[in-house]
């Protein structure tokens, strides 16, 4: 069962990233450039809406491997709060992000100078940078999926976290949009306590990842990473409830 819900998982996820590339403008070459448009919209807004899928799929499995398969407290500490945040703040925060970044590419076009050219470059940005998260997490999700041992569920984490910390390196904070398309860059020293958070969280979850399962450190790595990973959860319970809500 373990290994259909895990496939499946990497089905729609590799999918999903797929999906992701159609942000790419085509080739101004290419003689097919004017039907494909309209076609990368309906991809793009079809990823956006099967990304709460996949991370929902993903909090499932992680919470039944929880329950059924940890060998220590620690360990199911990391795959529950993994869990939550996958369906808690993942799920909801990466598919308004993907149409966020849709939006912003559209209302920008390309050009050379002035305020028109840093608002394309910021849409730009922002658009390889949700994208670094995304294959950040589905990837990091799946091999905590796959893992038979603690050392690969740790991995796993630790490649969710990079895909966080790789969000902000890309320059997530100064090319912010809202859920509009419109450019609302985060204060820097904002961006920055959000970046050193995750790096410490990304550092904590690759100690445990080297460290023996029985040892004090391990248990205080993966303790670390758990507690952040319950702290973005929590933060994502308010647009979690809002797409509830608009759901219904």
């Amino acid at each position: 069962t373990g290994m259909r819900i895990c496939s499946l998982f990497l089905l729609v996820g590799s999918a999903t990233i797929s999906s992701v590339s159609a942000f790419l403008p085509p080739s101004i070459h290419s003689p097919a450039v004017a039907h494909e448009p309209p076609r990368r919209s309906l991809t793009v807004v079809s990823s956006a809406k099967v990304l709460p899928i996949v991370y929902t799929g993903a909090s499932v499995a992680l919470f039944k491997k929880a329950i059924r398969r940890s060998s220590t407290k620690a360990e199911m500490a990391v795959l529950l709060t993994t869990s939550a945040l996958s369906l808690l703040n993942m799920g909801p925060s990466d598919s308004a992000n993907l149409a966020s970044a849709k939006k912003a590419f559209k209302k920008t076009e390309p050009s050379s100078s002035g305020r028109a050219k840093q608002e394309r470059q910021a849409a730009l940005t922002w658009r390889k940078a949700v994208r670094l998260k995304i294959i950040g997490q589905i990837v990091g999700l799946a091999l905590m999926i796959w893992a038979r041992t603690t050392k690969g569920i740790m991995l796993g984490a630790s490649v969710i976290m990079y895909g966080l910390v790789s969000h902000f390196l890309a320059g997530a904070g100064r090319s912010r949009h809202d859920e509009e398309g419109n450019w609302t860059p985060l204060p820097s020293n904002v961006a920055t306590s959000i970046l050193t958070m995750d790096a410490l969280f990304c550092a904590s979850a690759v100690v445990a990842t080297n460290s023996p399962v029985a040892s004090t450190k391990f248990a205080i790595a993966a303790g670390l990473y758990s507690f952040g990973a319950a702290v973005g959860a929590l933060e994502g319970i308010p647009k979690f409830l809002k797409v509830l809500k608009n759901s219904t």
